[in-house]
């Protein structure tokens, strides 16, 4: 194995990784939110980013393995939720999705922001909570074997479904009681007699139905919301309580409470440029017209990355600090299950389906826009499958060459800092040229080059909000690559 590279985090070199992975989780977390990525995938694209970084400069510990990669990814998908319409309430009134019968137009409540920022706090607290404990765990001293973690995820879980079907309910009316009367009001419209609780509980996993019903979809979102929030408040008390473990329990809740602080804050460019609310009267600067949206994405992510960072950064060097050089032992007693599990989970799904499903979606979306007569859908899968045909190849070769046939206890006869340290990278090159070229809503098309025929132009363009976002994003891949260089120089040297 290659000779162990030290991370030296000197008091510049803190600061560099402070803006960078701020920067690259405000283009992930924007990312995430385009045609491609979305929901649960968005998620674990940007999961791959935040554990390649971290594993990077805080990865000299045996539990930061490659192993711990996809599980890392995984558990950060999972938990992912809907916005429904929470992140208007701020701005002071709640919207419902559909009208009223005989209405024309779905109705507008007005409604506390206090209540607002509320429920917004909340939506970030339970964002993460399955990633922030397992994240946690790998900086603690604290030994947890695979059944403790099955453990913590069923506490987690027995603790959400057990406040969405009983406890939340009771809670809401605390945190917004219009939300709750609004939905009286809709179920009444609809033809259902039951109560809200009754509803939700016979309909839980059903958002469909809720859409249909008159602030449904905001009583849907905002249950769920408070439940996984109680359940990550849970998760990081199991720890601390049944495990003694303060670490993983202060680690798991301070990500949480970044999360919770990121999502809220960001989300001021939406409500500002809302034309319903306290803001209504206010003129929103022109840059937001158009593109709250997609800046309200970016600002989440890179204050969840300052935030995220900055905690690693001044954490106490007794547990940031590492464990020296070290051999790793072999993380499964069979050769074949290791070798199954590092060619299907830590390569195959963390750098080739999380690149592939979006490739081929955007690929295909480009394909018909240039006029391909093909079904967008089955174009669609025919890209991903072939894709993922290819990927697999050499992930089943590499695994079997050096687990199987060399005994490897690594799988890339790598240290995993070092590995995460090369991969940030191409993941990073692979993932923007994605954003910015494949799609008929990539920089190549979605802005108006036709039209910028002088720098005056090109500011009055970018002043107006139509290629705002392009704009950030563009400047936000060039930093990040030049900051990144720069740190990985400073921070790396030979023992």
């Amino acid at each position: 194995m290659n000779v162990l590279n030290v991370r030296r985090l000197t008091p510049g070199v803190k600061a560099m990784l402070v803006l960078s992975f701020a920067i690259m989780s405000g283009f992930m977390w924007r990312v995430r939110g385009s045609h491609g990525w979305g929901s649960m995938w968005g998620m674990f694209a940007v999961g791959v980013m935040l554990v390649l970084f971290i594993f990077a400069f805080f990865g000299n510990r045996k539990k930061m393995n490659l192993e711990a990669i996809p599980i890392a990814v995984i558990l950060l998908g999972i938990t992912n939720g809907g916005w429904g319409t929470l992140n208007s309430q701020m701005g002071g009134y709640l919207g419902s999705t559909v009208p009223f019968t005989g209405q024309e137009a779905a109705e507008i409540t007005e409604i506390s922001a206090g209540s607002g920022m509320a429920i917004m706090l909340l939506l970030g607290f339970g964002w993460m909570p399955l990633f922030a404990m397992f994240i946690g765990s790998l900086f603690s001293k604290k030994q947890y074997k695979i059944l403790h973690y099955i453990i913590l995820v069923a506490v987690f879980y027995v603790v959400v479904y057990g406040f969405q079907f009983f406890v939340a309910h009771y809670i809401l009316p605390f945190i917004n009681s219009q939300a709750v009367e609004s939905f009286k009001l809709g179920l009444a419209d609809k033809g259902v007699e039951m109560s809200p609780m009754t509803a939700y509980i016979k309909n839980l996993g059903n958002e469909a139905w809720f859409k249909k019903i008159p602030y449904g979809r905001n009583y849907f979102a905002s249950i769920r919301v408070i439940s996984y929030s109680a359940g990550a408040l849970v998760l990081s008390l199991a720890a601390l309580i049944a495990k003694k473990d303060a670490v993983t329990a202060f680690i798991s809740f301070a990500i949480n409470a970044i999360c919770a602080v990121s999502i809220t804050l960001a989300d001021i460019v939406m409500v500002v440029d809302s034309d319903r609310g306290f803001f209504a009267a206010v003129n929103a600067p022109r840059f937001l017209q158009g593109g709250n949206w997609s800046l309200w994405e970016y600002l989440t992510g890179f204050f969840l990355g300052f935030g995220i960072m900055l905690l690693l950064v001044c954490l106490p060097k007794k547990i940031t600090g590492g464990e020296g050089d070290f051999d790793y032992a072999m993380p499964f007693k069979k050769k074949n299950l290791y070798a199954a599990y590092s060619a299907v989970l830590t390569l195959f799904f963390t750098f080739v389906v999380t690149v592939a499903r979006p490739a081929g979606m955007r690929i295909a979306e480009l394909a018909v826009y240039k006029g391909v007569g093909l079904d967008e859908e089955i174009l669609t899968y025919i890209i991903i499958a072939v894709l993922c045909v290819i990927g697999i190849v050499p992930c089943a070769i590499i695994a079997r060459k050096n687990i199987v046939k060399k005994n490897l206890p690594n799988l890339l006869d790598i240290r995993t800092e070092d590995f995460c340290l090369r991969a940030i990278p191409a993941y990073f090159a692979v993932t923007a040229l994605l954003y910015f070229v494949f799609s008929d809503s990539g920089i190549f098309y979605c802005i108006p080059f036709a039209e910028i025929n002088s720098p005056a132009s090109l500011f009055e363009m970018i002043r107006s909000g139509r290629i705002l976002i392009v704009t950030i994003m563009l400047v936000s891949f060039v930093l990040f690559n030049g900051i990144y260089y720069a740190v990985s120089k400073k921070a790396v040297r030979k023992k």
